[in-house]
């Protein structure tokens, strides 16, 4: 009976668990712009939690942040809550990342486009921030 509970355990956790920077994981498409993402990496910079994706659509010149401002909304409470649930983190802001290419968090990289946004969590809800 044991073994079986902490069989359960491990599936529930192995299940639920944000994947990790570097894993292979499959790529989404965004409901407003119709852009593929793929998760990059979570940060904890607590209170705040960053979420970043890569999206390879960006370097298109007909993509600008007006249209990709709803996907970005969809990410924070779709994808970036429920991982943070995932570790049981309780963020007070997230920033949502979407970059063109991956990038070193912090790094300034000219040639590669990234969008950012921010928002408050209040009851499980994101609310976008005036940045």
């Amino acid at each position: 009976m044991i073994t079986r509970i902490a069989l359960f355990v491990s599936l529930i956790s192995a299940l639920s668990a944000p994947v990790a920077a570097g894993e292979p994981e499959v790529e989404r498409v965004l409901p407003v712009s119709g852009l593929s993402v793929a998760f990059f990496d979570l940060i904890d910079d607590t209170p705040t939690w960053r979420i970043r994706f890569t999206a390879p659509g960006l370097a298109s010149e007909d993509v600008d942040y007006a249209s990709v401002s709803d996907d970005m909304a969809w990410l924070c409470q779709e994808e970036a809550l429920p991982r943070l649930e995932a570790v049981a983190a309780s963020p007070e802001h997230i920033v949502v990342t979407l970059m063109q290419e991956p990038v070193e968090f912090g790094a300034a990289m000219p040639g590669i486009r990234q969008f950012f946004e921010s928002y408050t969590v209040e009851d499980g809800l994101c609310i976008w921030e005036v940045y």
